[in-house]
């Protein structure tokens, strides 16, 4: 079942725009993403782009062996060694087992575009960002899982990193990650799903390990064999080939933060919102002092580091030639050093990325990169047998449930308190309705000034009816336990801490449950034609 995200919470103004009105948020993209044609004319562009193909695909190799890709991988990244072969990327910061299950939907997103462009005709490669820059470490450290009950387990492992602002692709591992994995195998059931799963992160997430090792080798074998290649961003290779759009950014600072700034104003006066804030001393670039990532300024004076350090253009421009792997993008930057680096046709975005890729716009054509037609990710809610049933039995939806609890009570309670009471209820309602009608024309003919008493009279009528409804369904709740767990139950997985499942249930939930074969049932069902949220039975 597909739902509108104009009936999924927390949509964004903008993401509905691109979404169902492209028209309105065109000069912030290159395209829509429903149309082939925007695809055929930044592959256009790119076929007249020369870039470093050979050393690329030499990093990407090595990279991919030390996550044990299969051959599939290998294939994909010669493919990348000509011209005529374009990338479909995402990314996404290295969470804990996988992350949040969107993390999946990213991948699969991925895969699937890529599918369909190269049956048009633009041969494309899926690719997987591995944001392995960020120093976000809370972000990361946390995976959600659900007990039989639906209760939120939380698992953790902080990480010993060389410095408190260090890369996170720098953490490792710490000794008890192997006890979070032993409290994670005691929540899910048992059966040779999650024994797969478990043999897979064990052999994965080991003591030592980076947090990238673990990351890598587990997506490897998740997504090796639609030979998705995945991307180390801190690998000391690519950012020596991203030398030169680091030093465009540190020549042309001032240039950019203005043009930045002025996309912000444009996005907000237009009633969107800019997702990151551009100060008027920002910079797009970190500086590493030693192990630490560290905020790069810039004033009239020059540029300053968060640490105090000050550094001229001319100093920074040198830094770029000679140590480029101290230079780190931030969020904005992130995606034009991708781009420079890798044919990217096609990147899959969520909703926030979308919102600074809006922002990002405004400077990609200084960096000589076509920016690429943004798809938006496929989104999910998936349904276990057990909540179905609850669903019929009440007779409720997944938009009833991201209602709210009052709503969702009211529905289980009149469902629950005996046959045909929700019913008579709709009935009684239908029937005021009529009969206020009914007075309307008489009224309106005898005396048209009455109608706005008889307008208030119906409203509070209306009121009553659902005070007395509500009434009723709190009296059920209270006095029924059953009713109450099986509220629970629905809310816990279908709309965990008020929030869409997948950005707080971690995918490897759901692979413990249904097998790695759940990959395959959720890449089928999602649309190049569109991109609504879709409820899935696995």
């Amino acid at each position: 079942m597909a739902i509108p995200y104009t009936r999924v919470p927390k949509s964004s103004r903008l993401l509905l725009d691109y979404l169902y009105d492209f028209d309105r948020v065109a000069e912030f993209f290159t395209a829509s993403p429903f149309s082939l044609a925007g695809y055929q004319a930044v592959a256009s562009q790119l076929a007249a782009q020369k870039g470093e193909r050979g050393k690329l695909a030499d990093v990407l190799a090595k990279q991919n062996q030390s996550f044990g890709s299969p051959p599939e991988v290998f294939n994909n990244i010669e493919r990348l060694r000509h011209k005529e072969t374009f990338a479909v990327v995402t990314g996404q910061q290295v969470g804990l087992f996988s992350g949040p299950v969107f993390t999946l939907y990213k991948v699969l997103t991925v895969i699937r575009l890529a599918q369909w462009l190269s049956e048009q005709g633009l041969p494309s490669v899926p690719v997987f960002w591995l944001a392995t820059e960020d120093h976000d470490l809370e972000e990361v450290s946390q995976a959600a899982v659900l007990d039989d009950e639906y209760a939120r387990v939380t698992l953790a492992d902080p990480g010993e990193r060389p410095s408190p602002k260090s890369p996170v692709g720098l953490t490792k591992l710490t000794a008890g990650v192997a006890e979070t994995l032993n409290q994670l195998e005691a929540v899910l059931p048992i059966g040779d799903s999650r024994a797969s799963l478990m043999q897979d992160l064990r052999e994965c997430y080991q003591p030592g390990q980076t947090w990238t090792q673990g990351f890598g080798r587990l997506m490897a074998r998740l997504f090796g064999r639609w030979g998705v290649i995945l991307v180390d961003a801190f690998d000391p290779g690519l950012r020596e080939l991203s030398a030169k759009a680091c030093s465009l950014a540190v020549e042309r600072s001032a240039d950019f933060r203005g043009k930045l700034l002025d996309r912000s104003r444009k996005l907000e006066e237009s009633g969107y919102h800019a997702q990151v804030h551009v100060a008027d001393d920002s910079t797009l670039l970190f500086l590493l002092a030693g192990s630490d990532r560290l905020v790069l300024r810039q004033n009239s004076d020059g540029f300053i580091r968060e640490d105090g350090a000050r550094f001229s253009t001319a100093e920074l421009k040198t830094l770029t030639a000679n140590e480029p792997s101290r230079f780190s993008a931030n969020v904005l930057m992130r995606p034009i050093v991708q781009d420079a680096l890798l044919p990217t046709l096609a990147y899959v975005a969520g909703p926030s990325e979308l919102a600074y890729l809006g922002q990002a716009q405004a400077i990609y054509a200084a960096f000589g990169r076509p920016m690429p037609v943004v798809f938006p990710r496929a989104g999910f809610t998936l349904l276990d047998p057990r909540t179905e049933r609850l669903l019929e039995k009440y007779k409720i939806t997944v938009e009833d449930v991201w209602q709210g609890e009052e709503h969702l009570n009211g529905k289980i309670a009149l469902a629950g308190l005996a046959d045909g009471w929700t019913e008579r209820f709709d009935q009684s309602e239908r029937e005021l309705t009529a009969l206020l009608e009914r007075l309307r024309k008489d009224i309106e003919s005898l005396d048209p000034t009455l109608l706005d008493s008889l307008k208030n009279s119906e409203e509070k009528m209306k009121y009553q009816l659902e005070r007395v409804r509500g009434k009723l369904s709190r009296a059920a709740m209270q006095r029924s336990e059953l009713l109450g767990r099986h509220q629970q139950a629905v809310r816990r997985l279908l709309y965990p801490e008020k929030d869409l499942q997948e950005r707080q249930v971690c995918g490897v939930y759901f692979l413990a449950r249904a097998s790695y074969a759940l990959l395959d049932r959720i890449l089928n069902e999602i649309r190049v034609e569109s991109s609504d949220h879709q409820v899935l039975l696995y």
